[in-house]
C-alpha cells in the first residue's frame, strides 16, 4: 500500500469519526497541511512515526485495520477519569456533558483529566461516540477547546 491509498483511507476514517483534519494534526503533532496532502495523495514522504502518530489518533495501525482494543472509548474514559475521585463520571454523564458543553462544578477534576492526561486516541474516539447528527464533533471539540482555555489545561494540543 502506497501513501496515496494509506491517505485515502485516512480521509475515509476521519470524516466517519467526525473530526476535523485540523483535530487530527493537532493530535499528531502535525500541521493541517500535512493532514491535507496526506489525504490527497499529493505527500511524497511522511516517515514512519509521524505517519503512526496519525494512524493512532484513528484508531488505526499500520495494516489499516481498525483497533480492536477499545469497543467504547467513553467508557474507558470516564472509568480512567473517575479513578481517583468520589463521585464517578458514567458514560452517559461524560456524553452529555460533552453534547451540552455544560460541565458541573463537581466533574470539572475529571474533565481536566480527560483534557490532560487521557491518550489523545482515546479522546478522539470518545468525541465520536458522543457526537451525534445534531451535535457533531467539531461542536464537542469546540467545547474541548474552551475548557482547555477556561482551566488552563497543560497539553498543548488544545
Amino acid at each position: 500500500m502506497n501513501l496515496a491509498e494509506i491517505g485515502s483511507k485516512v480521509q475515509v476514517k476521519r470524516l466517519q469519526a467526525g473530526l476535523l483534519q485540523e483535530h487530527v494534526a493537532k493530535f499528531a503533532g502535525l500541521s493541517r497541511v500535512t493532514i491535507n496532502q496526506l489525504e490527497n495523495g499529493t505527500l511524497k514522504d511522511l516517515g514512519y512515526s509521524k505517519l503512526n502518530a496519525v494512524l493512532d489518533v484513528l484508531g488505526l495501525d499500520i495494516t489499516m485495520l481498525q483497533s480492536t482494543g477499545m469497543k467504547s472509548a467513553l467508557t474507558v474514559a470516564a472509568r480512567s477519569v473517575s479513578t481517583s475521585y468520589k463521585d464517578v463520571l458514567t458514560p452517559e454523564v461524560l456524553a452529555d456533558i460533552l453534547r451540552s458543553g455544560q460541565a458541573p462544578a463537581r466533574f470539572h477534576p475529571h474533565l481536566m483529566a480527560f483534557l490532560d492526561e487521557t491518550p489523545l486516541p482515546v479522546v478522539a474516539k470518545a468525541v465520536a461516540e458522543a457526537a451525534t447528527p445534531d451535535i457533531p464533533s467539531k461542536k464537542i471539540m469546540k467545547h474541548l477547546h474552551q475548557w482547555a482555555m477556561e482551566w488552563k489545561a497543560s497539553r498543548a494540543v488544545w
